[in-house]
């Protein structure tokens, strides 16, 4: 194996002694120290030179501490930067470390916790180097990988989702995925945990807005044999199936209070214990958590808790709806023709020209699911090779086009049943709240029972 590469460290200080006396302190093996005299020379060395830890004089000739600080970041991203200077105040400070500084030290400078700060800068540096070779690693190693693959990006606002998922995949902390229903936000999680360390290790996905307080604790957390009448052997959680690998929470916003509180615990201290059980597990589970619902709302109302919100939403990667990213429409319908026709056993079939405008230009308010389902009932309704318009109006009625269009806008075809219409809002809101029937059912005003009731007539599901 190669030699690590030497980690680069700049003193600039127009005190000689001061310098001088720095570069001794800090000289290991492992380290190239540079000095500089002067703000001069301190811009001249930052331009030329890649450095991973910068430690500046706030106050020097031709140039200030501060203006090299600004100039560093151009150069070396990564670098880390301590700031030292006699005329130490919390402003200056504060100021500091909004510009990126990495600590600030007043003088007479502590050799003792100068060599500490160092030391903290270099494990973070080589942190970075290692992530970053680690993520080159994986790039080639998922250069075919179906997930990724999956996310159609033409559109700015699907690159900017994939450069996140990129970005946040290699940490290990929690990851939150904000979008409308059927946005893709599982598709986005399953690619964050297919280029995290953890690829090779399980990804457990579980529906948040299906469980009931007993529920969800049995559910998530497992229980053994005799902890509740019924529970007759041992049975694992979601956290002991995804151990080492990834846990998916879809519909996080649904989790009730009571057990807002269990999650967090675990979130906290990395532990959880099964109903029943007198045994305390770890677990070494990456949480993605996922909400089509404003949280920051749900917190102020007090339907979220506050700190189980921010424990959550350390990572954020929100996923554009269908109707901001055109661009990826075609390639999408592409994919779906492709897909459906092949486990259909169907003939291959694809839109007209003229089809494919209305495709387009449909706001989807059911986002990527529903243009899905569209193209399912396409393949299987539409005769000949060919979809044409007339086609598509048997299929989404009078629609509105995407630029007019508002998240909530209810479309039917002129003359449609009451039947139909009735059927068709019950599809629309279940859509919207991802099949969770007890939500459904407040927004509809009807019980669960009538919910369901109604589901089974229209052979909804």
């Amino acid at each position: 194996m190669a030699d690590a590469p030497a980690v680069r460290i700049l003193i600039a200080d127009d005190e000689v002694y001061i310098r001088e006396g720095l570069r001794d302190a800090l000289e290991l093996p492992g380290r190239e120290v540079d000095l500089a005299a002067d703000g001069r020379q301190a811009l001249d060395r930052v331009q030329q030179q890649a450095y991973d830890i910068v430690i500046l004089d706030l106050r020097m000739p031709s140039a200030t501490g501060m203006e090299v600080l600004e100039e560093l970041h151009e150069h070396s991203e990564d670098a880390r930067c301590i700031i030292l200077t006699a005329h130490g105040s919390v402003d200056t400070a504060v100021e500091a470390m909004k510009k990126g500084a990495f600590d600030f030290l007043t003088k007479p400078v502590d050799l003792t916790h100068l060599r500490l700060l160092v030391e903290r800068a270099q494990e973070q540096v080589e942190l970075v180097r290692e992530n970053r070779q680690l993520h080159d690693q994986l790039d080639r190693h998922l250069e075919g990988d179906d997930v990724f693959r999956r996310l159609v990006r033409r559109s700015a606002a699907m690159q900017k989702t994939a450069r996140t998922v990129k970005q946040v995949a290699l940490s290990d902390v929690p990851v939150l995925v904000r979008g409308e229903t059927g946005a893709g936000k599982e598709l986005i999680a399953r690619a964050v945990h297919e280029r995290s360390r953890r690829h090779e290790a399980p990804f457990v996905a579980v529906n948040c807005g299906g469980f009931t307080e007993d529920l969800f604790s049995s559910e998530i957390f497992g229980h053994v044999r005799g902890a509740y009448t019924g529970a007759h052997a041992d049975r694992p959680g979601r956290f002991a199936l995804a151990e080492k690998g990834t846990l998916f929470l879809d519909e996080i916003g649904e989790v009730p209070l009571k057990n807002q509180v269990e999650l967090l615990r675990v979130l906290e201290s990395r532990e959880y214990q099964p109903l029943g059980d007198t045994q305390v597990h770890r677990a070494d589970v990456r949480i993605v958590a996922a909400t089509n619902r404003d949280l920051e709302a749900a917190v102020e109302d007090g339907g979220f808790r506050e700190d189980l919100y921010y424990r959550l939403n350390v990572l954020p990667v929100d996923v554009p709806p269908l109707r901001e990213r055109h661009e990826d429409i075609p390639v999408l319908v592409e994919t779906f023709f492709e897909e459906t026709c092949r486990a259909y056993d169907q003939q291959r079939k694809k839109p007209s020209p003229d089809a494919l405008e209305v495709l387009i230009s449909y706001a989807w308010p059911g986002n990527v699911r529903e243009l899905r389902n569209v193209v399912q009932r396409l393949v299987v309704t539409a005769p000949g090779r060919t979809i044409l318009p007339e086609h598509l109006s048997e299929v989404l009625g009078q629609f509105t086009p995407a630029e007019a269009a508002e998240p909530g806008d209810f479309r039917v075809a002129l003359g449609a049943s009451l039947r139909d219409v009735e059927a068709e809002v019950i599809r629309q809101t279940l859509q919207r709240v991802t099949s969770n029937r007890r939500q459904a059912a407040d927004v509809l005003g009807i019980s669960v029972r009538s919910l369901q009731y109604k589901m089974k007539e229209y052979g909804l599901r």
